[in-house]
């Protein structure tokens, strides 16, 4: 019977002492870039990744960084160059002389929305929104 004793307190304590965590490290630092629902387009000037597909199922993703933009469709379209925020659109000028814009129609990207990319005839159906840890 002392020997059951011993063994259950030695498995108690053992449970105990495991639930206390040890400290020392920071245990709320983000592994990776963090994932949002949505993003403000007048904060797209941090960094912002938005992932997507548009209708034709090819992958879409526009990174905003600093007053810059990249932008990618399917396998063949690559823009890149300057944007602005005018209301709740989003001006984007490549360096080719063009240019497209996004409207949001309520300042946000937002996960599960459809946004045409005017003059572009491209969409993004948004799927993913994370932040750029290199911007």
């Amino acid at each position: 019977m002392k020997k059951l004793m011993s063994m259950a307190f030695a498995g108690v304590a053992l449970i105990a002492l495991n639930g206390c965590g040890g400290g020392g490290g920071d245990d709320t630092t983000p592994i990776g870039p963090e994932s949002f629902d949505s993003v403000d387009v007048l904060d797209l000037d941090d960094g912002y990744i938005i992932d997507g597909v548009n209708q034709a199922g090819e992958d879409v993703t526009l990174e905003f960084c600093h007053g810059e933009y990249d932008y990618y469709s399917g396998a063949n379209i690559h823009g890149f160059g300057d944007f602005n925020i005018n209301g709740d659109r989003v001006n984007m000028f490549d360096d080719d002389g063009g240019s497209y814009r996004i409207d949001t129609f309520n300042n946000l990207f937002e996960v599960g929305e459809e946004y045409t990319i005017d003059f572009q005839n491209d969409e993004i159906i948004v799927e993913q929104i994370t932040e750029d840890i290199s911007c």
